[in-house]
């Protein structure tokens, strides 16, 4: 057993994004303890190093492809993360996302890495849809997750759906934890005052498997019994294929159904001016814009899927819906628009859940302290 602590941390991503603004607080964290801290992704160093440097760490760029999943996009992917290891000798790395969970995990065993973790925030797509490709993207991502199991020192799960799908698909990490998300900051996202008025609002992508249809449907469907409710929805449009298109959108805002609020690097503003915060996704790992929602204390309304369902209990914070029924949808969103004593509390507990369960201080400490003592150990 060796009482040192661990000198050098890699955190691995496939967006480098996400490493600011999903990871940030870890980092920082990670920082504060002492540790030098290098990140990596596939964008090069000229788009995310100043950042990166902001939080007190360093940045090296992993080339590879975000999406591709060939047999020499892996290798390549594998021969990036064998030259960085080789570099920066880390005494701990940390995966998330699936291909530097899968290929990472790969180049560690290979460079006799002791000791790398990998956080499952949710699985891809491919997990979720039927057709050729997405059956050979599960084979080869499954097979990934498989292997890395047998060597991770800590498998952390943002919810239990996934953590079921690893079993049943014979993938048993040694050690597995259940942690709450990317926790979110309170301070940052602190708690606000209510409106008194029903203000509803989406933040997401404008994809398909965000439920954005069904929210749009759900709305028309409210406008014919609350005619003044205010509806409003912030993101911004995709050139992925399943991205609602400009027209169908501009039916929408022509029509006075929503107010579109474009894209933001900051929603805060528009988590304080709803009540009421709505997502209908189809899957997710644990929805970081609810739970900056609960945050900032507000009724959320979401579907009975993976990583939603872990963010409200039905009638206490919020309401869960089936997926893909804008029916149900606006149902639950009529009778919080006429019922102002049910928003105010609901939001109360959603307050009260977040501060239990979604802090980012907890979730950081408790995914440090597992990486350390396997690490001691």
């Amino acid at each position: 057993m060796s009482s040192a602590l661990p000198e050098t941390f890699l955190i691995a991503a496939s967006d480098g994004k996400s490493l600011i603004n999903f990871r940030g607080p870890f980092i920082r964290f990670l920082v504060s303890r002492g540790h030098t801290v290098i990140c990596s992704s596939i964008e090069p160093e000229s788009e995310m190093e100043n950042e990166i440097n902001a939080l007190g760490a360093q940045y090296r760029q992993v080339k590879g492809s975000r999406v591709g999943v060939g047999i020499a996009d892996g290798l390549k992917m594998i021969k990036e993360y064998t030259r960085l290891f080789k570099e920066i000798k880390p005494d701990i790395c940390f995966f998330y996302m699936s291909k530097p969970t899968v290929f990472g995990s790969a180049a560690a065993y290979l460079c006799r890495v002791k000791h790398f973790n990998i956080l499952v925030n949710g699985l891809e797509n491919a997990f979720y849809r039927t057709g050729f490709k997405d059956y050979i993207v599960r084979l080869v991502m499954t097979f990934g997750y498989r292997i890395a199991a047998k060597r991770a020192d800590n498998f952390f799960f943002q919810n239990k759906d996934d953590y079921n799908y690893f079993l049943t698909h014979r993938i048993r990490p040694k050690n597995s934890t259940a942690v709450g998300g990317s926790g979110v900051d309170t301070e940052h996202f602190s708690k606000q005052p209510l409106p008194n008025e029903p203000v509803f609002l989406m933040v997401a992508r404008l994809l398909f498997s965000k439920g954005i249809r069904e929210y749009l449907e759900a709305a028309s469907a409210l406008k014919k019994e609350y005619p003044d409710v205010k509806i409003m929805l912030v993101g911004g449009l995709d050139s992925n294929d399943e991205s609602l298109s400009e027209d169908e959108l501009n039916r929408y805002i022509g029509n006075s159904v929503i107010e579109y609020c474009g894209y933001t690097e900051d929603v805060r503003p528009f988590l304080a001016a709803c009540s009421v915060f709505v997502l209908p996704s189809y899957h997710e790992g644990m929805p970081r814009s609810v739970l900056e929602a609960m945050a900032t204390g507000r009724a959320v309304i979401t579907t009975d899927v993976p990583g939603c369902r872990e963010t409200v209990t039905d009638g206490v914070n919020g309401f869960v819906v089936p997926k893909g029924e804008s029916g149900a949808l606006a149902q639950k969103m009529a009778l919080l628009a006429g019922n102002p004593e049910m928003r105010k509390n609901m939001a109360e507990q959603s307050y009260k859940i977040c501060l239990e369960r979604f802090e980012v201080g907890k979730v950081n400490t408790l995914m440090y302290d597992k990486m350390i003592n396997s690490f001691k150990n």
